[in-house]
């Protein structure tokens, strides 16, 4: 009879200590999951901001976790449509960047100006116009929150307009024939972007005002297919006297005619400058 209670008094405490042990661990919080995300409160840069080449964008933030934050993260790069996807072809701008917390910390406000806006990207003039300006949150857990803004880099005023230097030119009032080619080489390079580079057979009754894809007596060179933001170009461009068509993009139909004519060469960028090249007297026979 003894043995039977004292099993029995057994069998009570044993199933009294997994209880308490069940309970203790439903009560314990540091058992629970943590599902929740920390916040953000971005101040600054704010929607709409605008800055130039060389500034740094001033960055302002409160971040605030309910157990523990982890770190941050800032991802700048051009809005081009993507899907967040950073780019730097062409001179587009990406700026990445991530940060670590004290440890325990729950609530942080800071300001700091790490985010520096370059003048060129891999050689070439940053790309001005809208950027994403995201702040990416984690804390302990991994739970993550973004915020995201959009902010402009505005280019400074270009007033300097394309060098060009040529390498090959008829002489001067050289003399052409029906059958001969007319060629004209050369490099173009702007401080910021080229637009186009025009290489144009003129009479030489015309103005630089009529150097243009309509007004040209023939195009030799047309280089709005192949230029796209570059600063520097290299061209070499003929034509033969006497073919049917110029070299314009589309081609135009050539009447041929005698007389005294000159080659010039026009480059612009894409802030509007023109630059002329020197007259080329030539004479077609």
């Amino acid at each position: 009879m003894q043995n039977k209670r004292f099993l029995l008094f057994s069998l009570f405490i044993a199933v009294a200590m997994m209880a308490a042990s069940c309970s203790k661990d439903s009560d314990d919080p540091q058992e629970e999951k943590d599902t929740g995300k920390p916040e953000i409160y971005l101040s600054l840069p704010v929607n709409g901001a605008s800055s130039n080449p060389g500034d740094s964008i001033e960055f302002s933030v409160r971040f605030v976790d309910n157990k523990e934050l982890g770190g941050y993260k800032i991802d700048v790069h051009f809005n081009d449509g993507h899907e967040h996807k950073s780019v730097t072809n062409e001179g587009k701008w990406s700026f990445e960047k991530s940060y670590t917390f004290e440890p325990g910390s729950t609530d942080v406000t800071l300001m700091h100006d790490d985010v520096r806006i370059p003048t060129e990207v891999d050689g070439v003039p940053i790309y001005a116009g809208d950027y994403h300006f995201l702040v990416y949150c984690t804390d302990k857990a991994g739970n993550e929150e973004f915020v995201a803004r959009n902010i402009i880099i505005v280019d400074l005023p270009d007033e300097t307009g394309p060098v060009i230097e040529i390498s090959l030119s008829p002489a001067t009032d050289q003399e052409f024939t029906r059958g001969d080619t007319i060629r004209m080489n050369g490099k173009v390079a702007d401080n910021k972007r080229l637009n186009n580079v025009l290489v144009a057979l003129m009479r030489s009754s015309s103005t630089e005002e009529m150097v243009n894809e309509t007004d040209a007596f023939a195009i030799i060179f047309n280089g709005k297919e192949q230029l796209n933001g570059p600063s520097n170009f290299s061209f070499a461009s003929s034509i033969i006297f006497g073919q049917a068509q110029d070299n314009n993009v589309p081609p135009r139909d050539i009447t041929w005619a005698r007389g005294n004519f000159y080659l010039i060469v026009k480059a612009s960028d894409d802030s509007g400058n023109i630059t002329f090249s020197e007259k080329y007297p030539v004479k077609l026979k």
